[in-house]
C-alpha cells in the first residue's frame, strides 16, 4: 500500500525542505517513535539519501521514506495539511491507529508491536 501525501501537505513539505536547508533532491524521512498521549507519534526529517531497509514512495515533489520497520505503523496512511482559524498542522489518516490524542500527533494500533525503544528511525534504530 504505502504512505501517500495530498497536495496541500506536499507544498508544506517542500517548504519545509527548502527551510531545513534541503537541496532538490531531498525527501522526507517518516518514522515512528515512543511517546505522547496515545503511545506512537510520527517523526519527520530530512532525508538526503536512501537508507538500507527504506521504502521510498514519491510525494508531490519529493520522495518520502519510511524504515523498513516503521512501515507496520503507518501502511495505508494518508498526511494531510490543515491550515484554519483553529489549527495549521499535517494531518496524519492512519488506518492502523484504533486511537490517537486530541492533537493527532500520537496514536496507537491494536495489538500491534510496540515500536522499538528510540523508535524506528535510522537514529533509534542503529542504521
Amino acid at each position: 500500500m504505502g504512505v501517500s501525501v495530498t497536495e496541500k501537505a506536499g507544498i508544506y513539505l517542500r517548504r519545509m525542505i527548502r527551510l531545513n536547508g534541503g537541496g532538490d533532491q531531498s525527501g522526507i524521512r517518516l518514522f515512528v517513535k515512543p511517546g505522547g498521549c496515545s503511545g506512537l507519534s510520527y517523526d519527520m526529517e530530512l532525508a538526503d539519501k536512501a537508507l538500507p531497509g527504506e521504502s521510498i514512495f514519491p510525494g508531490p515533489g519529493f520522495a518520502l521514506h519510511i524504515p523498513g520497520e516503521c512501515l507496520t505503523f503507518v501502511d495505508g496512511s494518508e498526511i494531510d495539511f490543515e491550515d484554519n482559524m483553529m489549527n495549521t498542522q499535517l494531518v496524519f489518516r492512519n488506518p492502523n491507529a484504533v486511537s490517537s490524542c486530541g492533537c493527532g500527533t500520537s496514536f496507537n494500533v491494536e495489538g500491534g508491536p510496540a515500536a522499538p525503544e528510540g523508535g524506528c528511525s535510522k537514529k533509534g534504530s542503529g542504521h
